[in-house]
């Protein structure tokens, strides 16, 4: 019982910081969208229109990101209370419905 304590512990601490990593990397991600939309404003008018469809990738990244890390951060929080991951908790935390299925499809796959 103590090794499987102690392993479980060793994950949701691995859980707990590449969360912690992706909820960095988001943030980062949001600086990036907010200085691309600064220089948006020095591009000519008839060039907007794609570099905006280009900026909305960044948003989109930023979305992706903070999907991943809310789930991961639920796997941490149902191993942490349970000791053992709640998979279909933690995908419920993710808003982005792609991203949400394809890790379902993923992890029904190895299961």
């Amino acid at each position: 019982m103590t090794m499987t304590l102690e392993k479980t512990t060793g994950i949701v601490g691995l859980l707990e910081a590449l969360s912690a990593e992706m909820s960095i990397a988001a943030v980062s991600c949001g600086h990036l969208d907010s200085a691309l939309g600064q220089l948006l404003e020095h591009v000519p008018m008839e060039a907007r229109m794609e570099v905006m469809q280009e900026l909305h990738m960044v948003d989109m990244l930023a979305q992706h990101i903070t999907a991943i890390t809310d789930f991961t951060a639920g796997l941490a929080s149902s191993m942490a209370a349970e000791g053992a991951p709640d998979i279909d908790t933690a995908l419920s935390r993710i808003t982005l419905g792609d991203v949400a299925a394809r890790l379902r499809e993923t992890l029904d796959k190895a299961a």
